[in-house]
């Protein structure tokens, strides 16, 4: 059997015959490189603390999605005007699920606020605002550059060197976390990745390889997962 991958949901409304209703949601573009990288896709429901055990005994892997700010309270800071579309249940179960899977080393990865989710989860804090980063034009284009350190696992996954991602956040990685460790870097200096010094089963990158899957490179991030995530 093909590995199961839970992808975290964000929680929203969606107008149904005029009338705003609560709705799970995860883009397709999710759904797509889970299923193209060989994995079947399930979603993962923000849910109370006491059934997220259960979630994750049902699925082999698990990729922590985008979306909304992170509430700065989170990492001992206070709000900034240009922070928004702020969910504190959805704050919690993210930070929830990654203490859960570091502790049981779930094959995970981590996309764009999930980079920012592993973070703060180690102790880290969150720039709130990184307006050069936001290119919300080309969301299947490139953006800009990152350079892969050598010797990291992203490097094993990726190869070292540069390669072209998309940039569609406005925060970024400010103080890193304890025991992680960068593994990509913007041309600015900003952080693009981060992974576990000493687990092998997590890659966080702050682009959104899930709208560039049909590029090889952003593909094996999925692959990668997918093939970790092997029964």
């Amino acid at each position: 059997m093909a590995p199961i991958v839970g992808i975290t949901a964000w929680p929203r409304p969606v107008d149904l015959l005029g009338t705003p209703q609560p709705n799970q949601t995860v883009p397709t573009s999710y759904v797509s490189s889970i299923r193209r990288a060989g994995g079947i896709p399930v979603l993962l429901p923000v849910a109370p603390d006491d059934g997220i055990d259960d979630l994750l005994d049902a699925v082999d892997g698990v990729v922590l999605t985008g979306g909304g700010d992170l509430h700065p309270a989170r990492y001992g800071a206070d709000i900034e005007p240009e922070t928004d579309r702020v969910d504190p249940d959805r704050d919690r179960f993210d930070l929830a699920v990654m203490d859960r899977v570091l502790a049981r080393r779930t094959p995970t990865l981590a996309v764009c606020r999930g980079i920012q989710i592993l973070n703060v989860a180690a102790g880290g804090t969150l720039d709130q605002h990184v307006p050069t980063h936001t290119c919300l034009d080309r969301p299947k284009g490139t953006a800009h550059e990152v350079e892969i350190v050598a010797g990291t696992r992203l490097a094993t996954v990726l190869g070292p060197g540069r390669f072209e991602v998309n940039s569609l956040h406005h925060q970024g990685i400010d103080r890193v976390g304890d025991g992680l460790i960068v593994n990509a870097r913007a041309p600015d200096g900003l952080v693009e990745g981060l992974e576990p010094v000493d687990r092998d089963h997590l890659l966080a990158v702050q682009w959104h390889p899930e709208l560039l899957r049909t590029r090889p490179e952003h593909l094996a991030l999925f692959e990668d997962l997918v093939a970790r995530s092997g029964r």
